[in-house]
């Protein structure tokens, strides 16, 4: 059928196709070209930067609640089905908000802070998976004392109304 409409071109000017295609050609590579430049792009990595900068501030503003217990740090950062798996335990918001109250019932004669060391972060669209290295250091008011403590972790993340929430959190104690 092809071959029927270039002999009913009765032999146009075979230049005029043959540019055409280089045209066709031509336009498919700046196509792809502009594709790759996108993705490339200071805007593109500026968005995972973006991204990475604002998952880090979940997990930190998160393990305030494990710091200063209050359930605001839970609320503001979790999903509602989030789940913490730690020591073959899996922990929801109950166990966590049980945590809390327990911590709460007694003076708090210790100081917690946390040092988050990042190993891998990929984002995929509106989902992230983090793995990082969690160092609490455990200091008490009344004696000079400092235990440390370290895991390696990882979480996921979606991000929901431009706000990213944790899924889930998996913990492993590190020697």
């Amino acid at each position: 059928m092809i071959l029927k409409y270039v002999f009913q071109l009765k032999f146009c000017d075979i230049r005029e196709v043959i540019n055409c295609l280089n045209f066709l050609i031509m336009f498919k590579k700046i196509f792809i070209l502009i594709v790759l430049w996108a993705f490339n792009s200071p805007v593109f990595a500026q968005n995972h930067k973006a991204d990475s900068l604002a998952i880090r501030n979940v997990l930190v503003d998160f393990f305030e609640v494990f710091t200063n217990p209050d359930m605001k740090y839970f609320d503001r950062n979790c999903s509602p089905e989030f789940q913490l798996l730690e020591n073959g335990e899996i922990w929801a918001r109950k166990e966590i908000d049980n945590y809390v109250k327990q911590v709460l019932s007694k003076e708090k004669n210790w100081i917690r802070t946390n040092e988050f060391e990042l190993v891998q972060c990929t984002i995929k669209g509106k989902f992230a998976w983090v793995n990082y290295k969690n160092t609490a250091t455990i200091k008490s008011k009344n004696a000079d004392t400092e235990n440390k403590i370290k895991w390696l972790e990882s979480i996921i993340l979606e991000k929901k109304k431009n706000q990213w929430k944790l899924l889930q959190m998996h913990s492993t104690p590190m020697k």
